[in-house]
């Protein structure tokens, strides 16, 4: 990403319409407190930068503070770290992790660089993240700890990973269906499934990993075209199907909650789009954009559920003609139960803090 050019005053105009009109609950901030603290990538002073801020949207920080690109920002499982990638001029991009006790940012690849995979959490802290095939001296997938000690390589390659719980196994996944097992001693690596032929469709992506119930989140179609939400067994190789599309709907940008007992995503349609969720099985749409010109849709950079599942953060994003960023990102939190939404702050791709 490079500098960000912002949007017009009346586009400004615009989404503040649409903001107010727009959700089927209506953008009426639900109850929000100073906590709930959230990450996010926002644009700032022409480049994009870490920020964190409250549910209310009353103290965004900037905690990157750099001339160049900051971006993909996850907080660490103990609450203590946020690693993001950094852009720099040779050898870019870095993987940094800010300590936000100590207000510190630590640059985990100085003896390197050109880490493009972006930076993730295992569950026990330790980050991990992969070099690119072209970064011959360091290529594959390395795991360390969030003071850059101890770092070992997992892989030969760039992959998706998904820990499970001992943080010790994972599954990997390569071509985004090409589906292996295997654990950070590199001891044992075996190919499970490729889903697309699994399932009989292209394009059945992988949306997320359930470790308590070893099942992927997929988003097959039935036979006859119809978008479904699913589930499939890593062990079982079953599929189960959770929810199907109402006529002319599409789902896309699904997402688990912590533990794993609600789902977010996207309906889809020429007409609208909803920000759903669905609970044991019943689907609640929570808001809604219309089709409008210039366009405005939900975000296809990643939502996050609160760590108790009471929100969902997630962005909305405007179009704009006449320059060579053609959009703009707005950051909110909608309550599961209401369907009320709290304007945060423009920014995109969040992670929630998840100390109490």
């Amino acid at each position: 990403m490079g500098s960000y050019v912002r949007i017009s005053n009346f586009l400004i105009i615009v989404v503040l319409t649409l903001v107010l009109i727009g959700c089927e609950k209506g953008i009426t901030g639900p109850g929000a407190s100073s906590g709930n603290i959230i990450c996010y990538e926002k644009s700032y002073n022409g480049h994009w930068e870490i920020f964190t801020n409250n549910i209310a949207g009353s103290d965004p920080q900037d905690v990157s503070n750099y001339s160049d690109d900051d971006e993909y920002p996850q907080w660490s499982p103990d609450g203590r770290y946020i690693v993001y990638s950094r852009s720099v001029p040779v050898n870019g991009p870095l993987i940094y992790v800010y300590d936000v006790e100590s207000k510190i940012s630590i640059n985990l690849t100085s003896d390197g660089g050109g880490a493009s995979q972006m930076p993730q959490w295992a569950p026990n802290g330790k980050v991990y993240f992969g070099y690119p095939y072209f970064w011959a001296k360091y290529r594959g997938t390395y795991i360390m700890n969030p003071d850059g000690t101890d770092r070992k390589k997992i892989l030969d390659s760039t992959a998706t990973i998904y820990f499970y719980n001992d943080s010790y196994n994972f599954l990997y996944v390569v071509d985004y269906t090409k589906v292996y097992k295997s654990n950070i001693d590199n001891a044992n690596s075996e190919f499970l499934f490729d889903i697309s032929q699994t399932l009989n469709q292209q394009g059945a992506l992988i949306q997320g990993f359930n470790p308590l119930a070893d099942e992927f989140l997929t988003s097959p179609k039935t036979a006859d075209g119809k978008s479904v939400i699913a589930t499939y067994g890593i062990r079982t190789r079953s599929l189960n199907i959770l929810l199907a599309a109402e006529e002319g709907y599409t789902f896309f940008q699904m997402k688990y909650s912590k533990d794993f007992s609600k789902i977010a995503f996207v309906e889809h349609s020429s007409n609208d789009e909803y920000l759903s969720v669905l609970e044991n099985g019943v689907k609640k749409r929570l808001a809604r954009i219309p089709a409008s010109t210039p366009p405005v849709n939900f975000s296809y950079e990643p939502m996050q559920f609160s760590p108790d599942g009471r929100y969902i953060a997630f962005s909305k994003q405007v179009f704009q003609a006449g320059s060579w960023v053609s959009w703009a990102e707005y950051l909110y939190a909608v309550d599961v139960t209401s369907g009320a939404v709290q304007s945060i702050d423009e920014g995109f791709y969040p992670s929630w803090n998840p100390r109490p």
